[in-house]
């Protein structure tokens, strides 16, 4: 088995519009990382099960299940819980913001003000 590859981190990207998500899939690849991607909230909450993520970066407004409830239910299981989630959206709303926070949320990005590559830089400090 190639070891290198185990020992990438891995990042489950939850967000659908094929574009937002490709965008993000490249810059991760790009940096290094193994990416597994999903694209509404009941299939997040599958893949996080069984790829066992990192990291999951997770678009608010999903079908099925939105963003706020995925990461409730991640919090709420003792094995994911510890899985650092970054919430993205393009909702500037200071209330669901502080929602994603007090759920625990490890940090809130608006999709307009932050570039894929920006994200991504970002998110290797919850990766330690």
């Amino acid at each position: 088995m190639d070891n290198s590859s185990s020992n990438k981190k891995k990042i489950l990207i939850v967000e659908d519009d094929f574009f937002i998500r490709d965008l993000y899939e490249i810059q991760a690849r790009k940096t290094g990382y193994e990416v597994v991607t999903a694209t509404d909230g009941e299939e997040a909450l599958a893949k996080v099960k069984e790829e066992l993520p990192n990291l999951v970066i997770l678009d608010i407004m999903l079908p099925k299940m939105d963003g706020i409830s995925v990461l409730k239910s991640l919090k709420a299981d003792g094995k994911l819980s510890g899985i650092p989630c970054v919430l993205v959206t393009n909702l500037e709303d200071p209330l669901k913001e502080r929602e994603a926070m007090q759920e625990g949320a490890a940090a809130y990005f608006l999709k307009i003000k932050t570039t894929p590559q920006q994200l991504i830089g970002t998110v290797a400090q919850y990766l330690t």
